[in-house]
């Protein structure tokens, strides 16, 4: 079975951000099920408007010429937008900026990657790197 690698942590920095997040969209962020693989559903006048995928980094925004994920972060996107009609954005939370795409109609280049830090050889994946341009700043 594989690890589990959310802790108390991460967990923190999901529920920070989604207050956060909350008072800026005027909509309350409910956590999905793990199983679900995407974060938050935005929720107003109780109905879900749009869904939201998190992830914090510890470089500065443009560190890096790209901001890399699973590339099943895309592919649950699109399905969850095909069943729904609805967005899912990827917010990136960057030292120094708060980013985010529609992570269903981004331009990304597909490639093979991931960590090797862990010793995990299912972190070595199927990745999509986004150009930072495809993101917007708040």
């Amino acid at each position: 079975m594989r690890p589990i690698y959310e802790n108390r942590t991460t967990m923190r920095n999901e529920q920070d951000f989604a207050r956060s997040l909350e008072k800026l969209l005027l909509c309350n962020l409910v956590k999905c099920p793990r199983n679900f693989h995407i974060d938050f559903a935005a929720v107003r006048n109780a109905k879900v408007v749009s869904f939201i995928e998190f992830r914090k980094r510890s470089n500065l925004m443009d560190y890096y010429p790209t901001f890399m994920t699973a590339a099943n972060k895309k592919i649950c996107a699109q399905a969850i937008n095909r069943s729904s009609s609805l967005p899912v954005y990827m917010f990136v939370q960057w030292t120094d900026h708060l980013g985010y795409v529609d992570l269903v109609n981004c331009k990304a280049d597909w490639s093979v990657g991931g960590r090797k830090d862990r010793n995990d050889p299912a972190d070595f994946e199927p990745v999509i790197q986004i150009p930072l341009s495809e993101f917007k700043t708040l």
